[in-house]
């Protein structure tokens, strides 16, 4: 592939991003755009390399399920929040935080199993947290009765300045604690 279209590739991947504004995997990329997979993985990279080189505002994030999403470094979100409503604010009580935080590590994580942690009913404090859209439902257990199982979306992330779930501070942390 010569330089004029490994430029045409990366730019319209580049486009697509934008105009996704959301997370989108590389199947779907190479789909829309007609490009193969290889390239599309490369030109993302190429994307992501010249961005962080020339200290754009813009990053690239994959999450955990592969999925790629052309967005503001977290860095920034503090000093727009106030006029673009990029965070909003969510006033959480300390049983919703350590729900939450009981989610993001142990995740995905059952009902029954968030109360034996905790010791408590959580049922509330789950429909809180959904009604939120700081956590969703991703599936079911395989087990008998076929619990429901939550995970964090990305407004979690977003909302804790987090590129990816691995950047939660180690647990251990918080045992010494």
């Amino acid at each position: 592939m010569d330089t004029e279209d490994r430029k045409l590739h990366t730019n319209l991947i580049e486009a697509l991003l934008f105009l996704e504004n959301r997370p989108v995997n590389i199947k779907y990329i190479a789909k829309v755009t007609k490009i193969k997979k290889e390239v599309v993985q490369q030109s993302i990279t190429d994307i992501k390399t010249r961005l962080h080189e020339s200290g754009s505002s813009l990053v690239i994030v994959e999450n955990e399920r592969g999925d790629f999403h052309l967005t503001i470094s977290p860095h920034l979100y503090d000093h727009l929040a106030e006029f673009y409503n990029v965070q909003t604010k969510v006033r959480l009580s300390s049983q919703a935080l350590e729900t939450l935080a009981i989610i993001a590590y142990k995740q995905p994580i059952t009902k029954s199993e968030i109360e034996r942690i905790r010791g408590v009913q959580v049922g509330y404090i789950l429909k809180v947290l959904l009604e939120h859209g700081i956590i969703k439902i991703i599936g079911k257990k395989d087990t008998p009765g076929r619990p429901l199982l939550y995970g964090t979306t990305d407004k979690f992330l977003n909302y804790f300045g987090l590129l990816s779930i691995k950047d939660l501070p180690p647990i251990s942390e918080f045992e010494r604690l």
